[in-house]
């Protein structure tokens, strides 16, 4: 992973998209012992009962990957200094979600050198989680 710094980023610089596949075994894992042993992240056929195509992938594991994509493109001297998610849809464990983004801001403030992302994830197309990243990079300067 290679370092990213203030003044290289421009704004509506679009982040290289990744690819995620959500498994039952990956959301069971995730959740264990975090969510009680809700089978709906588990069991294709409680999913379909509440009328879903199969088990529900986490929210905090869609989070988690957003963070993860944003710290991965941001390079390790990079800090998150702010996550707003809004959860749009549910999704279902073995459709490949794209995860995007795209610089929205950048600005100098109070001594740090700040940027602003848009990163959603994607089912088909369609938009299941939307969030605001603030990140703090070092600066060349």
């Amino acid at each position: 992973m290679s370092q990213r710094y203030f003044e290289d980023v421009t704004v509506d610089e679009e982040l290289a998209p990744v690819e995620k596949m959500p498994t039952v075994e990956l959301a069971g894992g995730f959740t264990s012992g975090r969510m009680g042993g809700d089978n709906r992240f588990t069991n294709v056929d409680e999913g379909k009962r509440i009328g879903l195509q199969g088990a529900i992938v986490p929210g905090t594991l869609k989070i988690a990957w957003l963070e993860q994509f944003v710290s991965d493109w941001a390079g390790p001297a990079a800090f998150v200094t702010n996550l707003r998610v809004a959860f749009r849809r549910p999704d279902t464990a073995g459709k490949l979600l794209t995860l995007s983004g795209r610089v929205v801001d950048k600005r100098s403030e109070g001594g740090d050198s700040l940027v602003e992302l848009e990163v959603v994830t994607l089912a088909d197309g369609q938009p299941s989680v939307r969030a605001n990243v603030q990140v703090r990079l070092p600066s060349r300067g």
